[in-house]
């Protein structure tokens, strides 16, 4: 195997003082999507978020612009398509969130992470063991989360890790959140087909061979 098949973004170094931050203000917009019958403040920490912490720590993830974020959420099963299930969408709304006060992140999208052994890969690679301890050490060293280019959104994007206690953090909300569907102009969810759309074919019968 050619050593450009192999994965180079390795486990954080021992000090990571001096890494590139960017503030998100309180008039910071962000963006997020999520269920509509839950908070858009929920900081989870189940293993299945790219910089998801530890108990009693956890990660709410959202993004600067409501597309990115938009697409972050449908990843998994937009990929690199225009066109989902219709279903995907169902319950899927975008809240506009500002923080109750200002914070400094980690910003792995700035070039002078190349010095602390950032590389593209942080952002992007799967499964999630190497971002996680990143956002650990990242966590230990006072930042109140991570920017980072968002895996499936190309251009000039960015998305974010929030850093705090687990569950619900019970901050403003939305009153008005967008539904995914009016969200971006190149995503299209075609139907769930319905009963009396679908044509049940029976298999052919199958004849016994009789010695």
């Amino acid at each position: 195997m050619a050593a450009r098949d192999t994965t180079a973004q390795r486990l954080p170094p021992a000090s990571l003082t001096g890494f590139p931050t960017y503030e998100i203000t309180a008039l910071t917009d962000l963006f997020r999507a999520h269920d509509a019958r839950r908070s858009p403040w929920w900081f989870g920490n189940d293993g299945g978020g790219r910089f998801d912490l530890q108990s009693p720590r956890g990660t709410c993830y959202a993004a600067l612009d409501a597309e990115s974020a938009l697409r972050e959420r449908l990843g998994p099963v937009l990929g690199g398509r225009t066109r989902l299930p219709e279903s995907a969408l169902v319950d899927v709304v975008v809240s506009r969130l500002r923080l109750p006060a200002a914070r400094d992140v980690a910003d792995v999208q700035s070039r002078r992470a190349v010095r602390f052994g950032v590389t593209r890969e942080l952002e992007s690679m799967v499964p999630y063991a190497v971002p996680q301890t990143w956002a650990r050490a990242l966590a230990a060293t006072g930042f109140g989360g991570v920017k980072y280019g968002p895996r499936f959104t190309p251009g000039e994007c960015s998305a974010v890790g929030l850093f705090g206690p687990e569950g619900a953090a019970g901050w403003p909300e939305d009153t008005d959140p967008v539904p995914a569907e009016q969200v971006s102009p190149d995503l299209h969810a075609w139907p769930t087909p319905r009963r009396a759309d679908v044509t049940v074919v029976r298999p052919p019968r199958t004849r016994t061979v009789r010695g």
